[in-house]
Formats: C-alpha cells, structure tokens, sequence
C-alpha cells in the first residue's frame, strides 16, 4: 500500500496523464467536496492530522479526471462513485465533524435561496411602486387639444382681437368727437371746413396702439 501527501499524490496523477495542467488545489478541492458530502474520507496522520492518500484515493481521483474529460458534471460524479469503489466510511470521531460540514453547506445553501427569493420581492415591490408612479405623472399631464380645438382656439382668439380693436375704434371716435372743432376741422377754401380726416385716423390709431395690449389682457384674463 502507497501513501501520498497531497503534493506526491499530484504529482501521481500527473504521471499516470503524462500531464502538468492538474493542479493540486483541484485535486484537493475534489476529495474536500467527497468529504463534505460524507461520500469518501481521506485519512489523517496521528500527529498532525494530515491528510494521507493511498492507492484507493489515487483510483477515484484518476476516475474523476477521467469522468471530467468526458464531460461530466462533478455532482454526476461524485454519485456514480459507489458503483465503482469500496469508499472509505468515515471514522467514529469524524462523523459528528463532517455532519456539521455538510449542514453548514444545506444552511449556506438555504440562506442564499432566500435572500436571493428576498431581494426579488423587494426588486419586484420596487418596480411596481415606480409604475404607479409614473402611471400617476402621466395621467397629471394635460392632454393635447386636436387639431379640431387648436383651430377653433386659433379662431376665438382672433374673434377676440377683432373685437378688441372695434372696442377701442369705437372709443377713439366717440373721444375724437368731442375735441374742439378747431382741432377736429380745416379749411377747404377761403369760406369752407371739413373734417380733418387723415389727422382722425392718426388719432384713432394711436390710441388703438396705447391701449390695445392692456385691453386684450382683460379680455384673455391674463
């Protein structure tokens, strides 16, 4: 019977593929997940409590390596080692440790499956309160008018300008009328007068032009 330290148990393997691209942490990582599955215990050293690999281990890691050049998942593995060899069960006062281990593992397992079950509740919560959210904003958004009612506004509004300066021209005329007559009228000829008509027009607009902004206002309720 062989016995290896894991650095001589690599080195085993690598022998056996002619092969430097096995790297011990991988082999290592191999039996430290058989054990923690209490599939296969790799024994110790009294004194140090090393782990000591013999022929038996270097056959299941040697099917391992085998299986993973195949292809298969290390979980399908693992499984399919009872069908082949004798495992090596666990001593009586490494029952209670690897137990623990492999619990310690189930409770990792479980906790990580809740948390991430958490996180896409919260996730989710989160994604609905923003759709409200927004479902709200938008309906605060006035409407657009249609074409329809931005002609008829369009419309109203200049109903309402014209309006306003037909107001104002009235105003202006009834004021223009009672100013004197000498600023109202002039002569035509030596014993004629008129109404100054281009001077009436001048006043009209001007005061059409005065108060045209403020009286468009009141009528818009600005």
């Amino acid at each position: 019977m062989n016995f290896w330290k894991i650095s001589d148990f690599t080195e085993q393997i690598r022998n056996v593929y002619n092969s430097e691209k096995i790297h011990m942490n991988t082999i290592d990582g191999w039996f430290k997940a058989l054990e923690n599955k209490r599939i296969h215990y790799v024994n110790r050293t009294e004194d140090t409590n090393e782990k000591v690999y013999d022929d038996l281990d270097l056959n299941i890691a040697i099917f391992i390596k085998k299986r993973r050049e195949e292809k298969w998942s290390l979980s399908a593995i693992y499984e399919d080692l009872e069908n082949h060899f004798d495992l090596r069960m666990f001593p009586t006062n490494e029952v209670g440790q690897a137990s623990f281990v492999g619990d310690m593992e189930t409770l990792k397992e479980q906790l990580s499956e809740e948390l991430k079950k958490s996180f896409e509740q919260i996730a989710a919560a989160q994604i609905e309160e923003l759709k409200k959210h927004y479902t709200s904003l938008i309906q605060e958004i006035p409407k657009l008018p249609t074409l329809e009612e931005q002609k008829e506004i369009r419309f109203q509004e200049m109903v309402i300008r014209r309006r306003v300066e037909a107001q104002l021209e009235r105003e202006a005329l009834k004021m223009w009328s009672t100013k004197p007559e000498e600023e109202r009228m002039k002569k035509v000829g030596l014993f004629r007068k008129e109404e100054d008509v281009n001077k009436r027009s001048l006043f009209v607009k001007e005061y059409v032009n005065q108060n045209y902004e403020d009286r468009l206002r009141k009528e818009l309720d600005l």
